[in-house]
């Protein structure tokens, strides 16, 4: 793997570079330190992947810099270039979803298949509250019992480390996205920057304003679809079907024993969906 950087506006950018051969290579936009620990297993050494950092993880030396989603979007396009990647197949997961579909949106004559995985169409506060209702209402005791706990670590934590609190929250959520609800995943966010002004713009405002429905009703090109029955994070997956019926673009597959992170729990069955890139 080549690992590089690139400068944006103060903010170093970490790039993993692991492609292969003369492949179209998978561009996942998130971060280069989360990412290739979900993407571990040896089913994936075949791929041609490139994963890349955004703002949010990511502080910069200007104090003045922007962290708007159409920065996200210029970044990804700058990295592009950098690479030399003319045609890539792009994935967003989670919120990350969000700024693939506004770089696809921009530049869909770079996007040969648009993988959305594990995000809800919108990030609205309502949404977020349908989704720890549906929690509420279909999790096993036992597993909000696990999640109560972790929350008031989470809570005492938060005190003493402000700075972290994206990382310590979504390890506080593990019962929510894991389909073993004891799995210790914190290591996933070790050495994860915290920009939490740009994190709480991102989740907090531009995704929550981001026209999912407009998007996939006017793109033209494929999209991916992989949602999991056990990611109490962005529940419930029918959140989608109004959005993705009847649309010839949209290809769907969903994860029956995973949670938020179906390529680190099922990477086999990951891998196969992948195949249809």
């Amino acid at each position: 793997m080549n690992k590089l950087s690139i400068s944006r506006d103060g903010y170093t950018l970490n790039i993993l570079d692991d492609r292969k051969g003369n492949d179209i290579p998978l561009m996942i936009v998130g971060s280069a330190v989360y990412y290739p620990k979900l993407f571990v297993s040896d089913v994936y050494d075949d791929l041609s992947i490139v994963y890349v950092d955004h703002r949010g993880f990511s502080v910069s030396t200007d104090a003045n810099a922007s962290f708007e989603l159409r920065d996200i979007v210029e970044d990804i396009e700058a990295i592009r270039i950098e690479l030399g990647i003319n045609s890539m197949h792009l994935l967003g997961h989670s919120g990350h979803g969000f700024m693939a579909m506004a770089y696809a949106q921009k530049y869909p004559e770079h996007v040969e298949t648009l993988v959305l995985s594990n995000l809800a169409p919108m990030n609205t506060q309502e949404r977020q509250n349908q989704s720890i209702q549906y929690f509420e209402m279909t999790a096993t005791e036992e597993r909000k019992q696990a999640f109560y706990k972790a929350w008031e670590i989470f809570q005492e934590q938060l005190k003493s480390n402000p700075t972290d609190r994206f990382s310590l929250m979504n390890i506080a959520m593990q019962a929510h996205s894991f389909y073993d609800y004891n799995y210790d995943g914190a290591y996933l966010w070790d050495d994860v920057i915290n920009n939490m002004p740009a994190l709480d713009h991102l989740w907090g405002e531009a995704f929550a304003v981001y026209d999912t429905a407009g998007f996939v009703a006017e793109y033209s090109k494929p999209i991916l679809l992989l949602l999991s029955e056990y990611d109490y994070l962005v529940s419930p997956t029918n959140l989608w079907k109004d959005i993705v019926f009847d649309n010839d673009n949209v290809s769907f597959g969903q994860f029956s024993q995973s949670g938020h992170n179906p390529m680190l729990e099922e990477p086999v069955k990951y891998r196969k969906f992948l195949n249809l890139l």
